[in-house]
């Protein structure tokens, strides 16, 4: 009897192992400007480990957006950073640093908010999303708010940006 729950132990901890180290691809996007002079939203995949949750999962994506480490062209200021994150069944709430601040422009305003939805909407388990800014109203320079965006918003924006 004992050597049968050590097998059955050690069976459940090399599942275990092997669950933990499954590679999960999520994607971030980015504009690619060798394609068109206006610039096309592509998507880079980055892998993780899934030994998190999901809410994990998510600012660790997000944040791997707004570092930009390898240098993309992306239209989020430097040195943004997640304050706060907030995930309940299918709905995501984000604080972010007033670093998301540092631009100007109508065209740049919607080229940021594009590259984070299609980053947060990417996550099939998303179906609503908010975007905090630390000690402001919200409000993003150009008086664009993402307040309880759907991903149906989402799917319309799409279509009108592979439109024009």
């Amino acid at each position: 009897m004992y050597s049968v729950n050590k097998s059955l132990l050690v069976t459940c901890i090399a599942i275990g192992l092997i669950t933990n180290s499954i590679m999960v691809k999520q994607s971030i996007f980015f504009y690619d400007f060798d394609q068109c002079e206006e610039g096309k939203i592509v998507n880079k995949e980055i892998e993780f480990k899934n030994n998190k949750n999901l809410e994990e999962n998510i600012q660790y994506t997000l944040q791997s957006l707004f570092d930009n480490d390898d240098e993309l062209n992306s239209f989020i200021p430097f040195g943004v950073k997640i304050t706060n994150i907030l995930y309940i069944n299918g709905s995501l709430e984000i604080q972010i640093s007033r670093n998301i601040l540092n631009y100007g422009g109508t065209a740049t305003e919607d080229a940021l908010v594009n590259q984070i939805l299609a980053t947060v909407f990417d996550f099939e388990e998303i179906n609503e999303f908010t975007l905090f800014i630390e000690d402001n109203d919200d409000l993003l320079v150009e008086g664009t708010s993402i307040n309880k965006y759907t991903r149906n918003d989402w799917e319309e924006r799409m279509k009108t940006i592979e439109e024009n």
